[in-house]
């Protein structure tokens, strides 16, 4: 079924941040009925209904869930360097067994969960995640490094169960590292080498824009069980080609498939393009090249 944003309930979580307070704006501008909610006030104007509450509670992610058709869970403990391990973990799982199977006992249609690209491979040694192969896709095994990548990959494996047991079903959204416009000017970033590597997934990076899109297009599209999506921009935050620093990080060691042309992501977006119909729209790169052409 896909949802057409009239006479729909979604409840947002995380929904006083930065991203979970765009997707709010988004869903109104739509015509969904929204009610946000956060464990800390919302410092802004959040349209629709705001409730302050820790979902790690049941109680209260009951009470936030009360005449709910579907829920967008953006919250949590949002990287690895936030809080130590353990709170990331706690929290963020805890939070998301307690929505996804109210959600499940109450028949929600469809639950969007904002994953990460991390639970693919981050770590706090940069030279630690090497691939099996490039542009990484949804085939390729995750590889978590730390409790907050391993905590995005749990909550996908709670979804999945969730879908396998009952009708409502779950899109999760592994979107990489999200740069805010006024950061990207200070792209192209250098050049990660083997003696000061570079995180692979912190190569590329995904604009708050298109991830807030991407969030809608999982509410709306017709999708049944679970699926994970990659989400990322088309290029890099490198100026370097792509296949020329694959090879001197990382040797003969990952298999380069497909084309990787001129500073194109390691992150492949194909799924999401063709299941949610998402079409990244900002790229620094291709803005930089216009601005040259007007000047």
């Amino acid at each position: 079924m896909v949802s057409t944003g009239r006479q729909e309930t979604v409840v947002v979580t995380g929904a006083a941040g930065r991203l979970g307070s765009r997707i709010v704006k988004r869903l109104v501008e739509q015509g969904y009925t929204v009610r946000g909610t956060d464990r800390v006030p919302a410092l802004n104007d959040v349209p629709g209904e705001f409730i302050q509450g820790d979902m790690s509670d049941t109680d209260m992610a009951a009470r936030v869930l009360d005449g709910a058709d579907s829920l967008i869970h953006v919250g949590a403990i949002p990287g690895p360097s936030r809080a130590e391990g353990m709170e990331i973990w706690d929290n963020n799982v805890q939070s998301t067994a307690h929505l996804m199977l109210l959600a499940k006992e109450r028949g929600l249609r469809r639950i969007v969960f904002s994953s990460s690209a991390f639970a693919m491979g981050w770590a706090a040694d940069p030279a630690a995640f090497v691939p099996k192969y490039l542009p990484l896709d949804e085939d390729h095994q995750p590889m978590p490094f730390e409790p907050y990548g391993l905590s995005k990959l749990v909550g996908e494996k709670i979804g999945e169960m969730v879908a396998r047991s009952s009708s409502t079903s779950v899109v999760s959204l592994r979107f990489t590292n999200v740069v805010y416009p006024e950061l990207q000017k200070e792209f192209p970033w250098p050049a990660p080498t083997r003696k000061k590597p570079l995180t692979l997934v912190m190569w590329a990076y995904a604009d708050p824009r298109d991830v807030v899109e991407a969030h809608i297009l999982g509410l709306q599209a017709d999708i049944e069980g679970h699926e994970a999506f990659l989400i990322a921009q088309p290029s890099n935050r490198l100026a370097e080609p792509t296949v020329d620093l694959i090879k001197a990080n990382f040797g003969d060691k990952v298999e380069i498939r497909g084309d990787l042309e001129g500073n194109a992501s390691v992150i492949n977006t194909a799924k999401a393009q063709h299941m949610l119909g998402w079409r990244p729209r900002y790229d620094w790169m291709a803005e930089t090249e216009n601005e040259k052409r007007q000047t």
